[in-house]
């Protein structure tokens, strides 16, 4: 065999070597950045003060999420033109796909027909099983809080 033969083996070996190694290595981070699935419970936050009689729940089956919240503050306009009069909690479902470890996205209620929709977005952290995001609910009224949530 001359030297350029040898070098050409070599380097054929090592880039086997780094391939098997890299893919194994994503299949090790894939493995670990799963969502698990289930339901999480957390609260709504205005800044970080907890929003009082606010429950959140996030549930994960598969691919699918669902975020639920009984009373979600909202404030409706007010006669000044901006939205700043408080209104009656609204009920928030906001329902989507994950995609990796986030969701995100606007839903409409298939029986509201009110132009009223949910947006979600947010990020799960499987190392402590959280989910942390931002909802808002626009319609007549609107509403943003922050939610933070931990597996059950």
């Amino acid at each position: 065999m001359h030297n350029f033969e040898k070098g050409s083996k070599m380097k054929r070996q090592l880039s086997a070597a780094a391939v098997a190694l890299v893919g194994a290595a994503t299949l090790t981070v894939s493995a670990m950045a799963a969502v698990a699935p289930g339901t999480y419970k957390g609260h709504l936050y205005a800044g970080a003060t907890k929003i009082a009689g606010s429950p959140a729940t996030v549930v994960v089956a598969g691919t699918k999420v669902t975020i639920t919240v009984p009373k979600f503050p909202v404030k409706c306009l007010a006669p000044t033109g901006a939205y700043t009069q408080p209104g009656a909690p609204q009920k928030y479902v906001w329902k989507g796909t994950l995609k990796g470890t986030k969701v995100s996205g606007n839903y409409i209620n298939p029986l509201g027909g009110t132009g009223e929709f949910f947006t979600a977005k947010g990020t799960f952290t499987p190392a402590t099983k959280s989910f942390a995001g931002t909802l808002s609910f626009t319609g007549q009224c609107r509403g943003t809080a922050a939610v933070k949530a931990r597996k059950a």
